[in-house]
């Protein structure tokens, strides 16, 4: 009786850990937009010889800790581990910083770009010109309370995006259309709490969801600026 006890524990204390690292988060976001004025930075961007993730713009507001954006309960995909895959050696020099190979470690906790082709549903995190030009203001977010920023995981399911597992986004069918569903979706990260993900909100809060229940339909969306987006 012990061991289960123990173990479950165990798994508790990491999900509270994980909760903390997304309020860390939320609150860099929220820095980062005061000096920006309101402006989010772009879930991914171009540098010279090669492309930024969002992890970099908001290094300097967490301290420069790259355990922030980590998650305790995943083992793997580690981004203060430094390493783009666990049998590489690690690049600590990449870590928060806008040079190439920053954008190929993963790491435990991704910013949310679910709806990411242009003219759809605003996500909280887009891309510049260039990419599908949608970057967000804080003055398009209608219901704070209700929009995801960050979560547990990511969303390559199949492999096959081993440089992108950093953001959470709708790989299967239509991005733009509703019904967007990471338990549907086989995304791991969203059962890592014992069947449940960790999630940042927009308001400043964090809270544990059941994946397969996060609204994404013709009344409401929790993936989007826009509270009713489609």
């Amino acid at each position: 009786m012990l061991l289960p006890a123990l173990s479950g524990a165990k798994a508790k204390a990491q999900s509270i850990a994980c909760l903390n690292h997304l309020r860390q988060l939320g609150v860099a976001l929220h820095l980062y937009t005061n000096d920006n004025r309101d402006g989010f930075p772009p879930i991914q961007a171009r540098i010279a010889n090669g492309e930024s993730s969002w992890r970099a713009y908001l290094y300097p507001n967490v301290g420069q800790n790259p355990r922030v954006y980590d998650c305790p309960a995943e083992k793997t995909e580690v981004y203060a581990s430094a390493k783009s895959r666990p049998t590489s050696r690690p690049s600590l020099w990449v870590l928060g910083q806008f040079v190439p190979g920053e954008i190929e470690i993963p790491s435990g906790l991704g910013a949310v770009n679910v709806h990411w082709l242009s003219g759809g549903a605003q996500p909280p995190f887009g891309r510049p010109a260039g990419y599908e030009n949608n970057l967000c203001r804080w003055g398009m977010v209608e219901a704070a309370s209700q929009l995801i920023l960050f979560g547990d995981g990511h969303s390559d399911v199949y492999g096959v995006w081993p440089s992108d597992r950093w953001w959470i986004w709708k790989e299967l069918g239509d991005a733009n259309q509703p019904g967007f569903n990471r338990l549907a979706q086989g995304d791991k990260g969203a059962v890592r709490h014992q069947r449940r993900s960790n999630y940042a909100f927009a308001d400043g809060s964090a809270r544990s969801l059941e994946p397969g229940r996060i609204p994404c339909n013709t009344n409401e969306c929790w993936w989007s600026a826009k509270a009713d987006p489609h």
